[in-house]
C-alpha cells in the first residue's frame, strides 16, 4: 500500500503502541487523527507529529461508544475529506492476582469492551465508508503475540480479547471487497503504559493489585521502543501483509501451538478415506447448489 498522502485514524494513540504507530505513520507522510480516550494525550501527540513536519489533529474518543466514534471518523472526514485507513489500537489489560477462575466481572467486561467490541466498533464504522468510497483502503486491528499462543498468567482475560480480535478479523477478510483490506498487528513485548492502564478503568483498582501493577511496569519497562515497533507495524501494512509481527521470540510461541495442534489431529483424527464428507465449507457449498438448482 503505498501510503504517502493518504490519511489515517489511530484509536488509542495517546501513548505507547498507539503513539508509536502514529509517529511512524507521520514519518511516512501521512496525515493523521491521533485518537484517544484522554484527550490531552491525543493533542500531545498530533503535536508531535506536527513538530516533525507531519499533519495531525488529536480527537477524543472513547472506543467502547459506538456512537462516539461515529463521531471520529465525521471529525476525520470533515477535517480531511477522505480516509483511507483505521487501525484500531485502542487496548488495555487488567492483571487478576487469582487467576481467570477468580477474575472480576467488571475486568472483563471493560477489556472485552475495549479491545475487541472497540475494535468491531472501528471496523463497522469505518469498514462500512470504505466500502462505499469504492476506493483502496486497508483496516489494521493491535492483537498481540497472545493472540498467537502466549500465555502469561493472571491475563486470562486480555488473552482472550486477543484471540478474539484475531478470529474477528480473519473472518471480516474473507468478506471485505477487494478494495479494503485488512491486516493484525501482533507485537510482543513493547515499552507502553499498558501496565497502567487501569487509571480509565470503571472503578478503581484493587489494592492488592497495586504491587502487580508495579511488576509489570518494570517488565514492560524494558520491552521494544513503542516508535521502533511503530516503524515495523507500518511497515507490515505498507506490505499488505494480513499478519504483522515484531518480535523474533514470538515465532516459537505459534510454532508451539501448531505443534500441539499437529499432535491433536496426528493422535485424535487422523486422515480417513471419506472424512472430506464432514467437511463444512464443502458441505455448504453443495447445500448451495441443491438450492439455487431447486430456485432455477
Amino acid at each position: 500500500m503505498q501510503l504517502e498522502g493518504e490519511i489515517a485514524v489511530v484509536t488509542g494513540a495517546g501513548a505507547g503502541v498507539g503513539r508509536g504507530i502514529a509517529l511512524a505513520l507521520g514519518e511516512r507522510q501521512v496525515k493523521v487523527v491521533v485518537a484517544d480516550i484522554e484527550a490531552d494525550r491525543a493533542e500531545a501527540v498530533a503535536q508531535e507529529i506536527y513538530d516533525h513536519g507531519g499533519d495531525a489533529i488529536g480527537v477524543a474518543c472513547d472506543v467502547r461508544d459506538l456512537a462516539c466514534v461515529e463521531a471520529l471518523a465525521d471529525a476525520a472526514w470533515d477535517r480531511y475529506g477522505d480516509v483511507s485507513i483505521i487501525w484500531n489500537n485502542a487496548g488495555v489489560a487488567v492483571t487478576s492476582a487469582g487467576g481467570v477462575i477468580d477474575g472480576d466481572p467488571v475486568d472483563l467486561e471493560w477489556v472485552l469492551s475495549v479491545n475487541l467490541v472497540g475494535a468491531w466498533n472501528g471496523c463497522s464504522v469505518f469498514g462500512k465508508r470504505f466500502v462505499e468510497r469504492g476506493a483502496p483502503a486497508w483496516i489494521v486491528n493491535t492483537a498481540s503475540e497472545h493472540a498467537l499462543g502466549f500465555v502469561h498468567p493472571g491475563q486470562g482475560f486480555y488473552t482472550a480479547s486477543k484471540h478474539a480480535l484475531l478470529g474477528l478479523s480473519d473472518v471480516i477478510r474473507h468478506e471485505l471487497p477487494e478494495h479494503v483490506g485488512i491486516s493484525v498487528f501482533c507485537p510482543g513485548l513493547v515499552e507502553s503504559e499498558l501496565w497502567n492502564a487501569a487509571r480509565n478503568r470503571p472503578t478503581p483498582i484493587a489494592p492488592e493489585l497495586a504491587p502487580v501493577a508495579e511488576v509489570a511496569k518494570a517488565v514492560i519497562g524494558q520491552g521494544m521502543p513503542a516508535v521502533d515497533a511503530g516503524r515495523k507495524a507500518v511497515a507490515g501494512l505498507a506490505a499488505e501483509e494480513f499478519l504483522i509481527v515484531t518480535h523474533p521470540t514470538s515465532r516459537g510461541v505459534a510454532e508451539r501451538r501448531f505443534e500441539e495442534i499437529a499432535k491433536a489431529f496426528d493422535s485424535q483424527a487422523p486422515y480417513e478415506e471419506g472424512c472430506e464428507r464432514y467437511d463444512v465449507n464443502a458441505v455448504a457449498a453443495s447445500v448451495m447448489a441443491q438450492l439455487e438448482e431447486a430456485q432455477a
